[in-house]
């Protein structure tokens, strides 16, 4: 009996040295947090391993997330999966809906984005970019003809309102003739053609006596005129003097132009009416409403897809401007070693104390191995 006593009292002080030297050495990896001294001199292993060896904890951290985590392809490699790709579109596609259902304005949006912006400053930036642009814009539309200034169908449409312009020369013109104004004017004419042929005309004055040639001008004209032969004349010359016209530079057609009186409309007129449509209150709706959906369908996915690309090509770039390594290392040197000490022990608290009870097992089976010696030897 007092054998069997003797083997049990050594293997539960084995256990009890067992797991209390590996509860002291776990709990020496955070004890003391700072180092103790008698006197001068430093009591061995302290402060603890980790508080001693903080700074380089925190380094190898950092570079451990750079090298192995946080890497620049891994980056890479998620964003271009195609779930990160429908995420991102399906985030500002819902962005865009909330902003047209919010009714945002332009004023909104600038003050938003701390811009200062009012009526006053539209009207200057309106008048500082017609000056600017203004002889730019005029010397490249100079240089062009009215065939390629202006859209095609109107060209033709132009084309077809020739044959009725025609009509409208032919009409007004007979109506000059055949008014009083009109017989007045061919008497006139007449006076004057026979006042230039001297004696001869005069002659023909005295033989014609009061007959009025301009009674018997007036409805020879009119006549010929409505004539087929007269409108066609008339007709192939609007076409010719068109197609000479249309395909002149505009700076022949119209060789001098009054630049600052121009420049000034536009400006006045811009203003009036940026100041009519109230502009910097109108809703972004107002603008881009109508092209709700196509934005949503194509310019939404295009947008995301061309953002995803500049972000990949700009990773490695962008990792080594944020400098993670040294992120990490600075939050975790910045840390409070009891939080240091949570986070580790929140991660390895079963395994410090498997630790602990396989010390207190070795140290009864090293216990109850003693005892059996004692007994033999």
């Amino acid at each position: 009996m007092h054998a069997f006593l003797e083997v049990v009292f050594m293997v539960v002080i084995g256990a009890i040295i067992g797991g209390f030297t590996n509860y002291l050495a776990i709990k020496m990896l955070f004890f003391p947090r700072e180092a103790k001294y008698i006197g001068k001199w430093r009591l061995p292993f302290t402060p603890g391993l980790i508080p001693k060896r903080r700074h380089e904890i925190a380094k190898q951290l950092g570079k451990l997330v750079v090298e192995h985590l946080v890497t620049p392809k891994s980056i890479e490699k998620k964003l271009l999966t195609s779930q990160f790709r429908n995420e991102l579109s399906q985030w500002l596609i819902e962005r865009f809906v909330m902003w047209m259902n919010a009714e945002w304005t332009i004023k909104y949006v600038c003050e938003f984005l701390k811009i200062h912006v009012h009526e006053s400053i539209v009207s200057t930036w309106i008048g500082e970019n017609v000056d600017k642009h203004y002889i730019r814009i005029k010397q490249k539309i100079m240089s062009r003809t009215l065939q390629e200034i202006f859209p095609n169908r109107l060209m033709g449409e132009i084309d077809e309102k020739i044959p009725m312009l025609t009509d409208r020369i032919t009409q007004k013109v007979c109506e000059y003739i055949g008014s009083h104004e009109g017989a007045e004017k061919i008497e006139q004419m007449v006076d004057r053609f026979l006042d230039d042929k001297g004696m001869l005309g005069s002659m023909l004055k005295s033989l014609l006596g009061n007959i009025s040639l301009a009674e018997k001008i007036q409805p020879k004209l009119i006549h010929a005129l409505n004539g087929e032969e007269a409108r066609e004349t008339i007709s192939q010359m609007l076409e010719k003097e068109w197609n000479h016209l249309k395909n002149q530079p505009l700076q022949e057609v119209l060789p001098v132009l009054p630049d600052e009186e121009i420049a000034l409309w536009i400006r006045d007129n811009l203003a009036e009416i940026v100041n009519e449509i109230n502009i910097l209150n109108t809703p972004l709706q107002s603008f881009v409403g109508q092209h709700q959906k196509q934005i949503i369908d194509e310019v939404i996915p295009h947008l995301s897809e061309k953002m995803i690309r500049l972000l990949a090509n700009q990773v490695q770039a962008i990792v080594s401007k944020l400098q993670i390594a040294e992120l990490v290392q600075h939050e975790v040197e910045s840390f409070p070693i009891q939080r240091v000490e949570s986070l580790i022990l929140s991660i390895t608290s079963n395994e410090f104390k498997m630790i602990t009870y396989l010390g207190a097992i070795l140290g009864g089976v090293i216990g109850l191995f003693q005892g059996i010696l004692a007994l033999l030897f």
